[in-house]
C-alpha cells in the first residue's frame, strides 16, 4: 500500500513538473528567440573556435526586476535548501542502485564456490534497494520545488540557461522518468528473476538502472560546470550553436567523477547509520546480528570510495587552477581557505572514526586480543597526520595585519599547511587505515602458511617503503614551485593505493589456509561502535554540504563566471558563520527526512525479509560467519 501510494505520487508529480517545465521553457524560448542576432560568427570563450551566434547575449540583470518581483526574499538561502535536499536525496537514490548492483554482480560470479554467503549478500543488496525506494518520490518533489524556485526567484537567469541547455533539460526530464520505471522494476523483479538464466535479465536491468543514474548525474552537472567554467558561448554570452561545447566544459568531467564517488560514499554511510539505529533499538539477537553485518558491509563500501575521493577532489582543484588561477587562489588561499580547513578536519575525523569503528569491531572475534595493543599506535599516527592535514596555509587578517606581516602569509604559519604536507598526511591516513583493515581480517585467524614470516616481512617492507616514498615526495615538494608541486599528488596517491592493493592481495593469499580461532559473532559490536557509524554518516553528509558551498562560492558574485553577474544584495560570498549555520541546518533537515523515510522503509523490509526465512541472519553457521568480514 505504501509503495503504491509513492508510485502514484511520483508519477503525478513528475507529470506536473514536466508540464510546467515544458510550458515555461517554451514560452521563455519564444520570448528570447526574437532577440537572437542574425547569422554572425563569433569565437568560443574557452575553445577559441568560431561559431554562429544562435542565441541572445547574457542579459543585464537588475534587482529586483530580474529576480522575484517583491525583492524581499533571501533567494540564496531558499535555493540553497532546495538544492541541497534534492542533492542529498538524489545522491542516495543514485548511489544505492550502484552499490546493490555491484554486490549482485559480485555474488553472481562467486555463487558456485560460496553459494550460502553469496545468497545472503544478494538478499542484502535487495534489502538496500527496498530501504532506498521511498526516497525517490520525495526526490522528485524536491526537484519540482527546485525548478519552481529557479523560475520564480531567478527568472532571467533561468530563461538564459534554458536558451542554451533546452535539449539537455528535456532529456534530463526523460531520463528521470525512465529512472522511476527502472528503479521499481529492478527492485520488484529481484525475487522473481533470482534463479537460472533469469538472473542475467535482472543483472542487465540493474546495469541499465545504474547507467541511467550516471546519465542523470552527467546531465545535471553540465549546468553546474557551465556556471563555473562557461564554454560554447562568446565573450558576451551568445550561444554559438554547439551544444557539446557548452556541455563539455573544462570542469565537467572532474565534477562528474567527484559526484559519482561522493554519491556512493554517502549512500553507504546512510545505510550504515540506518543499520546502527536498528541494531541499537532491537532486542532480537538475530535482528541485531543482521543489522550489525549490514552496517559493516555498507560502511566498508563507503570507505573504499573515501580512499579515492580526495584525489578526485585534487584533480577537480587542479582543473580549477588551470581554468582560472584566480579561482584556484580563492579556493585554497583566499576567502574559502578556512572552509577548506573545516573540510580537511571533517575528512580527518572520518578516517579516525572509521578506524575506531574497526577496532571496536574486533570484539566480535576471538583471538583479537593479540592485536588490540596496536590501536594506540595507529591512533597516534592518525592524530599526527590529522593535525598536519588540518593546518591552514593562510590565516584571516585585516588589511593592517597583512601590512604588518609584509604580505598575505604569516612569516611562520606560511611555511606550513602547503599541499605538499597535506598530500603526505592524507596518504599516511590511507595507509594507516589500510593496515588496520588487514589486521582486522587476521583477528580470528591463525596463519599456518610456512612462509608466514617472510610474508609479514614483505608486508612491512611494502607499507614502510610506500610511506617512505610518500614522505620523501612531501619534503621534496617544499623545494619546487607550486605548479610542479601539484603534479606530485598522483605519484603519492599511486604509492598509497599500490601498497594498499598489494597488501590486501598478499593478506588474502596468506589467509587462504589459515586456522579459524572462532567465528565472527555478529551482533556483539559495542554501543560505541554503533555510535561511530552514526558519526561517520553525519561527518560525511556535513562534508558534502560544505564542499557544495565551497564549489559554488568559487564563482564569487557571478551566476556564470565572468559572463552573467549576480546583482542581488546577497551576491557576495557569505560569512563563515552564516555558511556554517546553513550547512548544519541542511544536515539536520536531511536527517529528519531520512528518519521518517527509514521508518516507512523499515516496515516494508521487515515484511519482505522475514526472520522466519532466515534471510535476516548474516551467518547461520560458523563457516559463513568466519568469512563475512
Amino acid at each position: 500500500m505504501v509503495h503504491r501510494l509513492f508510485r502514484t505520487t511520483s508519477i503525478i508529480v513528475a507529470c506536473l513538473s514536466l508540464f510546467i517545465f515544458l510550458s515555461v521553457s517554451l514560452s521563455s524560448g519564444k520570448e528570447l528567440s526574437s532577440e537572437t542576432a542574425a547569422e554572425t560568427l563569433s569565437e568560443d570563450i574557452f575553445f577559441k573556435t568560431p561559431g554562429t551566434i544562435s542565441g541572445p547575449p547574457a542579459p543585464k540583470l537588475n534587482y529586483p526586476e530580474s529576480y522575484d518581483r517583491g525583492g524581499k526574499l533571501d533567494n540564496r538561502s531558499i535555493l540553497w535548501v532546495f538544492i541541497q535536499q534534492h542533492f542529498f536525496l538524489g545522491s542516495f537514490i543514485l548511489g544505492v542502485p550502484m552499490i546493490a548492483w555491484m554486490m549482485e554482480v559480485f555474488c553472481y560470479f562467486r555463487r558456485s564456490a560460496k553459494n550460502s554467503n553469496s545468497e545472503k549478500l544478494d538478499r542484502l543488496a535487495h534489502e538496500f534497494m527496498e530501504i532506498a525506494l521511498p526516497f525517490y518520490p520525495l526526490t522528485i518533489i524536491f526537484g519540482f520545488a527546485l525548478l519552481g524556485a529557479f523560475l520564480f526567484l531567478y527568472e532571467a537567469f533561468s530563461q538564459y540557461m534554458s536558451t542554451i541547455f533546452r535539449p539537455v533539460l528535456y532529456f534530463y526530464v526523460f531520463v528521470f522518468f525512465l529512472e522511476n520505471v527502472l528503479l521499481y522494476a529492478y527492485t520488484k523483479t529481484w525475487k522473481r528473476w533470482e534463479k537460472g538464466k533469469a538472473k542475467w535479465r535482472h543483472l542487465a536491468l540493474g546495469g541499465a538502472t545504474c547507467l541511467n543514474g550516471l546519465l542523470i548525474i552527467y546531465l545535471a552537472n553540465a549546468l553546474m560546470a557551465f556556471m563555473m567554467s562557461p564554454a560554447g558561448i562568446d565573450a558576451e554570452g551568445h550561444y554559438l550553436g554547439n551544444l557539446w561545447n557548452a556541455v563539455n566544459t573544462p570542469l565537467w568531467n572532474p565534477l562528474n567523477i567527484h559526484r559519482i564517488l561522493a554519491s556512493i560514499m554517502f549512500s553507504g554511510a546512510v545505510i550504515a547509520a540506518y543499520a546502527a539505529f536498528q541494531m541499537l533499538t532491537t532486542r532480537d539477537p538475530a535482528k541485531r546480528a543482521h543489522y550489525d553485518w549490514m552496517g559493516h558491509v555498507a560502511i566498508m563500501i563507503s570507505i573504499v570510495n573515501l580512499f579515492i575521493l580526495p584525489f578526485a577532489g585534487y584533480w577537480f582543484a587542479k582543473e580549477i587552477f588551470m581554468y582560472r588561477n584566480r579561482m584556484g587562489v580563492t579556493l585554497m588561499g583566499g576567502q574559502l581557505s578556512w572552509p577548506f580547513i573545516m573540510q580537511a578536519m571533517l575528512i580527518g575525523l572520518i578516517f579516525m572514526t572509521v578506524t575506531f569503528y574497526l577496532w571496536q569491531g574486533t570484539t566480535r572475534m576471538q583471538g583479537s586480543e593479540r592485536y588490540r595493543h596496536l590501536v594506540k599506535y595507529t591512533m597516534i599516527i592518525l592524530a599526527a597526520a590529522f593535525l598536519i592535514w588540518a593546518t591552514p596555509h593562510t590565516i584571516p587578517a585585516s588589511q593592517g595585519e597583512f601590512k604588518a606581516m609584509g604580505g598575505t602569509q604569516h612569516p611562520i604559519v606560511g611555511y606550513y599547511g602547503t599541499m605538499a604536507a597535506k598530500n603526505t598526511a592524507i596518504n599516511t591516513m590511507i595507509l594507516s587505515f589500510g593496515l588496520c583493515y588487514i589486521i582486522f581480517h587476521r583477528c580470528n585467524k591463525e596463519i599456518t602458511a610456512s612462509w608466514a614470516k617472510w610474508g609479514n616481512i614483505a608486508m612491512a617492507l611494502l607499507f614502510g617503503g610506500a610511506e617512505a616514498f610518500i614522505i620523501f615526495i612531501g619534503i621534496y615538494g617544499f623545494f619546487i614551485p607550486a605548479s610542479a608541486r601539484v603534479e606530485l599528488a598522483f605519484p603519492q596517491f599511486a604509492a598509497a593505493i599500490g601498497a594498499l592493493g598489494g597488501g590486501m592481495l598478499l593478506n588474502i593469499v596468506m589467509l587462504r589456509k589459515s586456522k579459524i580461532i572462532g567465528p565472527v559473532q555478529w551482533g556483539k559490536l559495542p554501543t560505541s561502535g554503533a555510535f561511530a557509524l552514526f558519526f561517520l554518516a553525519v561527518f560525511i553528509s556535513t562534508t558534502m554540504v560544505l564542499m557544495g558551498y565551497i564549489r559554488s562560492s568559487v564563482r564569487l558574485d557571478w551566476h556564470v563566471t565572468e559572463i552573467l553577474k549576480d546583482v542581488t544584495p546577497w551576491a557576495d560570498t557569505p560569512s563563515l558563520s552564516y555558511a556554517i549555520g546553513m550547512v548544519f541546518f541542511n544536515v539536520v533537515v536531511f536527517w529528519m527526512i531520512a528518519t521518517v523515510l527509514f521508518r516507512i522503509g523499515h516496515r516494508k523490509t521487515t515484511k519482505t525479509f522475514s526472520m522466519k526465512s532466515g534471510a535476516m541472519t548474516p551467518a547461520s553457521s560458523g563457516t559463513a560467519s568466519e568469512k563475512s568480514p
